[in-house]
C-alpha cells in the first residue's frame, strides 16, 4: 500500500509540477505581449513625433530660403518610413506578424536615418539654433522609437 501511495504523490507532484510551468509560461507571454504592444505603441508614437518636428525643420528652412536636394530626399525618406510603419502595424493586426514587424522595422530605420540627414542638412547651413526645438522634438521622438523597438524586441 506505501508504494502505492508513494507512487500516487510522486505522480501528483509531477502534474502539479508540470501545471506550475505551463502557468508560469502563460504568464510570462502574456507578459511579453504586453511589452511588445507597448513597444509598437512607442515606435509608432515616436514616428509620429519625428514626422511632427521634421516638418518644423522643412518649414523654417524653406521660411529661410533653404533649398537643397538632401533636404527633399530626407523629407521623402521620413514619408516613406512612416508608411511602412503604417502598413506594418495593419499587417500586424491583419495577422501577418513576421512581414509586418519587418515592414516596422524597415520603415523606422528608414525614418531614423532620415533624421539623420536633415540634421546634416541643418547644421551644414548654419541652422542649429533656428532649429533647436524642432531638433529636440526629433531627438525625443528618436528615443521614444530606440526604446520601443528594444521593448517591441525583446520585452521589457
Amino acid at each position: 500500500m506505501k508504494s502505492r501511495s508513494r507512487g500516487f504523490v510522486t505522480l501528483l507532484v509531477v502534474f502539479l509540477s508540470i501545471g506550475i510551468f505551463a502557468v508560469a509560461g502563460c504568464l510570462q507571454a502574456a507578459e511579453n505581449d504586453q511589452a511588445t504592444k507597448e513597444g509598437q505603441k512607442a515606435i509608432t508614437e515616436g514616428a509620429k513625433q519625428m514626422m511632427d518636428g521634421n516638418k518644423a525643420i522643412m518649414d523654417i528652412m524653406a521660411k529661410k530660403g533653404v533649398k537643397d536636394p538632401d533636404l527633399t530626399t530626407a523629407e521623402k525618406m521620413m514619408t516613406d518610413g512612416m508608411n511602412m510603419i503604417t502598413k506594418g502595424e495593419s499587417m500586424i493586426t491583419a495577422g501577418t506578424v513576421a512581414e509586418g514587424k519587418t515592414m516596422v522595422r524597415h520603415g523606422a530605420k528608414m525614418m531614423l536615418d532620415a533624421q539623420k540627414t536633415t540634421m546634416g542638412v541643418v547644421e551644414k547651413h548654419g541652422m542649429v539654433y533656428e532649429c533647436s526645438i524642432a531638433l529636440d522634438t526629433c531627438g525625443y521622438a528618436e528615443k521614444r522609437m530606440k526604446q520601443g523597438a528594444l521593448d517591441w524586441f525583446f520585452g521589457s
